[in-house]
């Protein structure tokens, strides 16, 4: 069943920082690594390539600074713990937040609302779209895939697996809920709705970033209204 619209006035604002992972003026990453806990430092250690490693470091320093400013606070202060499922969350503040990333694509969704996802994926990213779709999409929705013209396709299979992993992210259940329990509904383009799981029931907003190369998607488990945000340099 779907989900009414809700009054405006009762949506969390979630603000939504598209950046770039491969930008040293952005972030230069001797101050990123500065605000790394020793966990987070062994984690980048552990990757086998310096792009992969760079870009998590990047990654996780946006991520502190950009709540730490939300916060007033010094971003090596930040405190993370691991839920039962394996969402991180702030010690000692309730502040929602998510952080996807796609080669050297970055996001972070940050919102008064403890359920949160995001998911960004470029448009370039090669992968097998039927075979994929098959193994994970409702039959309304590879339907709807199918709509497009076929040099299109991408687009919208982007568009659909971003709002899923959106959602598998926003409880932290990640592919313990499988894409194939998740139903969309669809209008102007893009996915609009989370139609099942209808417990607990899901909110979804279709992101249109600046970067127009890259589908991305936030689920939140109370009503939300999401603007996006640009990201300041600390270089």
């Amino acid at each position: 069943m779907p989900i009414p619209p809700s009054d405006p006035a009762t949506r969390a604002l979630v603000e939504v920082t598209p950046f770039s992972l491969d930008d040293e003026a952005l972030l230069p990453l001797a101050l990123a690594r500065s605000w790394l806990s020793d966990e987070e430092l062994a984690r980048a250690a552990a990757f086998r390539f310096e792009i992969h490693r760079d870009r998590y470091v990047r990654g996780r320093g946006m991520m502190r600074a950009l709540l730490a400013r939300r916060l007033g606070a010094d971003p090596a202060s930040l405190v993370f713990a691991m839920g039962e499922k394996g969402k991180p969350s702030l010690v000692g503040d309730p502040t929602g937040f998510n952080l996807s990333h796609s080669e050297g694509r970055g996001v972070l969704a940050i919102g008064a609302v403890a359920d949160l996802g995001v998911d960004i994926e470029g448009y370039d990213r090669r992968v097998d779209h039927a075979g994929l779709a098959r193994r994970c999409f409702r039959p309304s929705e590879i339907a709807w895939m199918e709509g497009f013209a076929e040099d299109e396709r991408h687009l919208a299979f982007f568009r659909i697996w971003t709002a899923k992993e959106a959602r598998m992210k926003a409880t932290g259940e990640g592919f313990q809920l499988s894409p194939l329990r998740i139903e969309l509904a669809f209008a102007g383009g893009h996915p609009v709705r989370c139609l099942e799981p209808a417990d607990p029931p899901a909110h979804l907003v279709a992101v249109a970033l600046p970067d127009e190369g890259a589908a991305c998607a936030v689920v939140a488990m109370a009503p939300v209204e999401v603007v996006c945000a640009e990201a300041p340099h600390w270089g």
